[in-house]
């Protein structure tokens, strides 16, 4: 697995992925970005793929974000664009509030439900019975993922249309939930209420996307805190999209990201 892609041309533009995902999440949409922009689509730090934390280094958002950080600074990356799924949405919103942001477009957020409530307490229990199903399913992971009736089932919370994603892919996706180093260190971190901090001031344009048959950042509930800490962001529905959009309609998904990051381009 590489640890990050990057390819196109133009002003930069950087992809987050979510939680226990890799970079490959973004393989339907990187052609249409790649169009306009000089994509940069990392592993995060203790993801399959991914630079790892240092023995006995403890797992935060705000160390992922420096190590992130200092990837940028290596590609000669100071502002872009920025592009976030679950995850990696807050991630970046948060490297907007570190002023490395051209524009902000966070797809499905995590982080913005009210700390300690039920719909956090929900996420937390969708990924601690995802990690008891895939220890208890590893030997049958090759055939789900081979089998068309079987990948609708297994992604159906991720992805509203399922059947969109291919044999190979899901193989991805098993690989890297199953290789994601700080699952455990994640979980433990949300439930101790100190993942997900306030925002600070951002000076860029921001668009928040969210699917309206996502089964995990379920709008509107999920959203409460994140409307009150960005007020003035962009809350533009992506009808029928789920979780991990990119695989439901990546043509609409690339569009809705580019009337932010490239408005001269694309129609509104």
């Amino acid at each position: 697995m590489e640890p990050f892609y990057a390819g196109g041309t133009g002003s930069p533009m950087v992809l987050l992925h979510g939680f226990t995902d890799t970079w490959r999440t973004w393989k339907p949409v990187l052609p249409a970005l790649e169009a306009h922009h000089a994509v940069f689509a990392p592993s995060l730090p203790g993801h399959f793929g991914g630079e790892q934390f240092v023995p006995g280094a403890a797992f935060t958002i705000a160390a992922s974000l420096d190590m992130i950080e200092r990837q940028l600074d290596a590609q000669g990356i100071g502002r872009a664009h920025l592009v976030g799924n679950s995850l990696g949405g807050w991630g970046a919103l948060e490297l907007a509030t570190r002023g490395r942001a051209l524009t902000v477009t966070a797809i499905c957020p995590a982080g913005g439900y009210d700390l300690g409530g039920p719909e956090e307490r929900a996420v937390l229990r969708y990924f601690r019975n995802n990690e008891r199903m895939l220890r208890a399913s590893k030997a049958m992971l090759p055939r789900i993922a081979k089998s068309p009736a079987l990948r609708r089932i297994a992604f159906r919370d991720l992805m509203a249309r399922p059947g969109n994603i291919g044999a190979e892919d899901a193989w991805a996706f098993f690989e890297g939930a199953a290789g994601c180093a700080v699952y455990r260190d994640a979980i433990a971190l949300s439930e101790s209420g100190e993942a997900f901090g306030d925002l600070g001031p951002i000076d860029c344009r921001v668009r928040i996307l969210y699917g309206t048959r996502d089964r995990i950042i379920r709008w509107p509930s999920h959203y409460r805190r994140l409307k009150t800490l960005r007020p003035g962001a962009e809350y533009v529905p992506l009808h029928g999209l789920g979780h991990v959009p990119m695989w439901d309609d990546p043509a609409l998904v690339a569009t809705r990201i580019l009337q932010v990051s490239a408005p001269e381009r694309v129609a509104a």
